[in-house]
């Protein structure tokens, strides 16, 4: 039987996030939060700019190091051919990381690993859990092949939880939640660090929220951080990366480079207006606080591009296109 995240109580466990960005490792936190107080060990295998981050947000746990995927976007492909082109790498990574696995479980007691879309961190002796909210991939080309070869790492896992509402018209990810080929799904509600705080004195106009692999992420950081340059806007800017921005920024801009939990929620409650990418991870905590956005999906990233389409048309959000930010396009947002 498919096993809960409630079910799990004094047990040795091993999670390791995706390291494409830090939306993974964000998500984690607040299941990371209730295994502890469900009296389990905690260890957390993931890169260091991931340990950086999570030494921030819990306590109690332990880590050890787990090389990334390290997969890269390029500024002017569209991202499914630069996967394409990854491929091989790919698969090395995941071969390379079940084996990671299996060796350190021959040294290490544990009784249930979790994955958090990393495809080879299985193991037949342990209970090993998936956590992923792309059941259906929407690709622009050899969708069914992806699928297939999707489902088929799903299905070695024992349990798929799925970050999201069982309830079809509730769904925050659309489509890309529908499994209906796998068994082994358990869906666990959506999974966010923020709670909602109505705070009626807002500091900053507009919260920028930038995160996901280089080098997007500061090709939009520059693009905004244009577009803004000569507004009269106060307005933060949650940069996603531990690397000191190099160029000055107007004095109209508050910048923190990796935000907190206890950080990122003050600044949630005290700005009027939130620009982000349309990331899941994102857009659940959008959900949890309630607020709308200017998504922006990265420039030939399907799930996104989809999330972005599918926010604006269910939960009245704004979606535009990188290659579309202007001084004008911003304006219009900051007027509606």
């Amino acid at each position: 039987m498919p096993i809960f995240p409630t079910d799990l109580h004094n047990k040795k466990i091993l999670l390791a996030p995706l390291d494409w960005g830090l939306g993974h490792a964000a998500r984690c936190v607040p299941l990371l939060k209730q295994l502890h107080l469900q009296q389990n060990s905690l260890v957390i295998a993931c890169t260091k700019q991931q340990q950086k981050f999570l030494e921030q947000e819990i306590n109690g746990v332990e880590f050890v190091t787990l090389f990334g995927y390290n997969m890269s976007y390029a500024k002017f492909l569209p991202l499914w051919m630069k996967i394409l082109m990854q491929l091989p790498k790919l698969f090395f990574v995941v071969r390379k990381e079940n084996k990671w696995l299996a060796a350190y479980l021959k040294k290490n007691k544990t009784d249930v690993v979790i994955s958090d879309n990393r495809f080879g961190f299985y193991n037949k002796s342990v209970e090993s859990i998936f956590i992923t909210h792309q059941l259906n991939v929407q690709a622009p080309f050899f969708e069914k092949i992806i699928n297939r070869i999707n489902q088929s790492f799903i299905k070695k896992y024992n349990t798929c939880w799925v970050p999201d509402y069982a309830e079809e018209e509730k769904r925050l990810s659309g489509i890309l939640s529908n499994g209906n080929n796998i068994d082994n799904l358990v869906f666990i509600g959506p999974l966010s660090r923020f709670k909602k705080k109505e705070v009626r004195q807002k500091k900053y106009d507009v919260l920028i929220l930038l995160s996901g692999p280089e080098p997007q992420r500061t090709l939009l950081e520059e693009k905004l951080v244009l577009a803004f340059a000569n507004a009269n806007y106060k307005i933060a800017l949650v940069r996603g990366s531990f690397n000191e921005r190099v160029q000055q920024l107007p004095p109209n801009f508050y910048v923190v480079n990796v935000a907190s939990s206890k950080q990122l929620q003050e600044l949630f409650n005290l700005s009027a207006k939130v620009i982000c990418r349309s990331g899941y991870s994102t857009l659940m905590d959008l959900h949890a606080l309630s607020l709308k956005a200017l998504l922006i999906s990265t420039p030939g990233q399907s799930e996104q591009e989809y999330l972005a389409n599918y926010w604006q048309e269910n939960f009245s959000c704004t979606y535009l296109e990188q290659k579309n930010i202007s001084e004008e396009s911003v304006k219009n947002f900051m007027q509606t």
